[in-house]
């Protein structure tokens, strides 16, 4: 069994178990693999970082993080909000796809009326956005449509 992180043409990731690279290879071939979040067929493997040790004494890096009471109606809950946020930005912003940041810095720089805007972008454009004083809020992937669980 290998455990693949996959990423779609849209830049949303993913985990894809597959017993063996060859049986990764024909289900992508197939069209087999597709992204739950946006159901492209465009998907390949992410590149992902080496798995290094580190000293027992050394700290992990701060992150962010939450923890609920592990219910399972918490994380429905969660997953409903989610939705929502989701489905009102869909709904109150337009989608201009990966040309996300050119549209941001037009916006910011005045070139263009001042509208929402939702879209894809990759890090070096976060980046770039961020120095330009640009504020791109990113949001957590879609939950998963349960009717399209295995």
């Amino acid at each position: 069994m290998v455990i693949y992180d996959l990423i779609c043409d849209a830049s949303h990731t993913f985990e894809g178990w597959f017993k063996n690279a060859e049986d990764f290879d024909a289900q992508v071939t197939s069209g087999m693999v597709t992204c739950p979040f946006c159901e492209s067929e465009m998907v390949s493997k992410k590149l992902a970082a080496p798995k290094l040790s580190r000293k027992s004494n050394s700290a992990p890096a701060p992150q962010e993080v939450a923890i609920g009471n592990g219910s399972a109606e918490a994380y429905s809950q969660l997953q409903e909000m989610l939705g929502k946020v989701h489905k009102f930005v869909e709904t109150n912003f337009e989608d201009v796809g990966n040309k996300f940041a050119e549209e941001a810095l037009s916006i910011h720089r005045g070139e263009k009326d001042k509208e929402n805007i939702r879209g894809t972008a990759t890090p070096d454009e976060i980046k770039e956005l961020a120095e330009e004083g640009v504020t791109a809020v990113p949001l957590p992937p879609k939950p998963v449509n349960k009717k399209k669980l295995n």
